[in-house]
């Protein structure tokens, strides 16, 4: 009769024994990461994937404050995909950026007016 008490008591000891274990490894562990996205992601993703919506100064702002976000304390504490995530976007902005000041500097330097002679008329 002893027996069979003590094999019915086994499950509540191995539960106390894993939640005592849990709890201890749950304290040693190191800081887990977050997952969040930056309060101007949602912007900058449209800005970085939808060509010609944003003007330049608008990319540019938005680059930079994703790379500063990143840089700081709080951008720190993103989990590993959110982090991918923000530093692709801030990568697609800074392509778009450059691709636009190459199409302003190549149309600047060859872009002559277009002049229209009357006296062939």
């Amino acid at each position: 009769m002893k027996s069979i008490a003590a094999i019915l008591s086994l499950p509540a000891v191995s539960l106390a024994f894993q939640h005592a274990a849990v709890s201890s490894y749950r304290n040693n562990r190191m800081p887990s990461r977050l997952n969040f996205y930056p309060e101007n992601f949602e912007r900058a993703e449209k800005c970085a994937t939808h060509y010609g919506i944003c003007d330049l100064e608008e990319i540019e702002k938005l680059a930079n404050e994703l790379e500063q976000f990143q840089s700081s304390d709080l951008g720190e504490l993103q989990g590993r995909d959110h982090w991918k995530d923000t530093k692709h976007v801030e990568q697609m902005l800074r392509a778009q950026s450059n691709f636009k000041h190459m199409v302003d500097d190549y149309i600047g330097e060859h872009h002559q007016p277009e002049t229209f002679d009357m006296s062939d008329v």
